[in-house]
């Protein structure tokens, strides 16, 4: 079956991929926030940083397993510009067998990561045990997480953003729900929090099938499961190639976020809080930002399926303009808006103190990083994994030691001030490499595969 895909790439069509998924990808740190609000809420700051530590270690472990949502969205989106409906399925089924197989790999290593993940970080042994008890009961969620990663990026390659929203608003509001009513209800405190989030996640990924079974419906009525075509050599090679590089390049983002937090950690419990609830601001403003770069992967996929460098670069362009715009709009909201959402966030007078105290850096993130955020989703689209794992290379051999020295100067503002030299950079590389995409687009097919 072949598959119509509408080539326009005016203000009407960017804002309908767009919003439904910036207002989906609020959802998603709105969970953190509500979990860092409810914690933050119970009186101790011993709370707010074991999960601040225990969800920095699940940040850094499902984010270096990110390639799922990212391979998927790239190639989904390549299928269907080349009108190749049954090639679109056969991209998920894929993405869900690895899936699959690294979460069966981590429920194995469970104990290693808990002990190992743990040991990355310097907190109160409180807080350590705390955090423990989190990592015990969210590790059962890897399954349903790292096949939500999937549907996400599937649904996003094909312009799919209002099924992409349906899914996380009921994935988001079962977790918000669930934690609220484990918490404040219940009793529980840390592990309540690590529960509701599992149970959620399933209830998402219940869901998220039973949309993508329907569109499997609509555009490929005859496909059926086949071991051999989905395990095909040259395209599973190729997936792997993909996720490979996009692997080397999401360990070392994560991993230069789990560094701020190492570094952040060893300035005391309430200085890690504080930017616990600081974090939450960057987060809602990339998970934001990030419906235009997934609007990137869409355009930009479709046009390198149809080789069309003039469709790539207005894409490009089109789709960054309206992140800078939101960028600043958000950067300015936030600044205004800090004290109050501080307050929102945590009870504890020195960490709302110390909140206060930094919270410029966090307002300023969205404007500083958007141009990288925006560029990911570029090369995400043109499946470009090997500049943006080179970009990374280089983004992340300069951060790691800048943002140490930094902090020995400056403590908490350097630690902020080292994330901004990092998505500075980041941006610069990738935008010394953008033009690699176009000279690929231009090429046939068969030489660009």
């Amino acid at each position: 079956m072949s598959l119509s895909v509408a080539e326009g790439y005016g203000p009407r069509r960017v804002l309908a991929i767009a919003v439904p998924v910036v207002l989906s990808n609020v959802t998603v740190p709105l969970q953190g926030a509500v979990d860092t609000a409810v914690i933050g809420n119970l009186g101790s700051e011993v709370y707010l940083a074991a999960v601040g530590l225990a969800a920095t270690l699940f940040s850094l472990l499902y984010g270096c397993f990110n390639f799922l949502q990212i391979g998927t969205s790239g190639l989904s989106a390549q299928a269907l510009g080349a009108g190749d409906a049954p090639r679109v399925v056969d991209v998920l089924a894929r993405a869900f067998l690895i899936a699959l197989g690294l979460a069966a790999l981590m429920l194995l290593g469970r104990d290693l990561i808990r002990a190992g993940g743990l040991g990355l970080f310097e907190g109160s042994a409180e807080a350590q045990r705390l955090a423990a008890v989190y990592v015990d009961i969210r590790i059962w969620g890897a399954p349903a997480e790292l096949a939500n990663y999937a549907l996400v990026g599937w649904f996003a390659g094909q312009e799919m953003t209002r099924r992409l929203f349906q899914h996380q608003v009921v994935l988001a509001s079962a977790n918000i729900a669930l934690n609220l009513f484990l918490v404040l209800v219940v009793g529980m405190d840390v592990d309540g929090v690590a529960l509701g989030t599992v149970i959620a996640s399933y209830a998402g990924l219940g869901y998220g099938l039973w949309l993508a079974l329907g569109r499997r419906r609509a555009i490929a009525p005859d496909w059926r499961p086949d071991a051999r075509r989905i395990l095909q050599r040259a395209p599973m090679l190729a997936l792997m190639a993909l996720n490979r590089d996009i692997f080397i390049r999401t360990f070392l983002l994560v991993g230069a976020f789990a560094w701020m937090t190492r570094l952040g950690s060893t300035l005391g419990d309430a200085t890690l809080a504080a930017n616990v609830v600081l974090w939450q601001f960057v987060e809602i403003a990339a998970y934001a930002l990030d419906g235009f770069a997934i609007a990137a992967e869409t355009l930009v996929g479709q046009a390198m399926g149809a080789r069309s460098a003039g469709r790539l670069r207005r894409a490009a362009i089109e789709t960054s303009l309206w992140s800078g715009l939101l960028a600043v709009a958000i950067s300015a909201g936030f600044a205004v808006m800090a004290g109050p959402m501080i307050d929102l966030f945590t009870t504890a007078p020195e960490v709302r103190a110390l909140a206060r105290e930094y919270a410029l850096w966090a307002a300023l993130a969205p404007a500083v990083g958007f141009a990288a955020y925006q560029l990911d989703g570029v090369f995400v689209g043109a499946t470009g994994s090997g500049e943006m794992r080179d970009a990374m290379i280089v983004s992340a051999a300069i951060y790691y030691p800048t943002a140490w020295v930094t902090t020995q100067i400056f403590g908490n503002h350097g630690v902020w001030a080292g994330l901004h030299v990092f998505l500075f950079v980041r941006a610069v590389a990738l935008l010394a490499l953008y033009p690699r995409l176009e000279a690929r687009a231009d090429q046939p097919a068969s030489a660009a595969a």
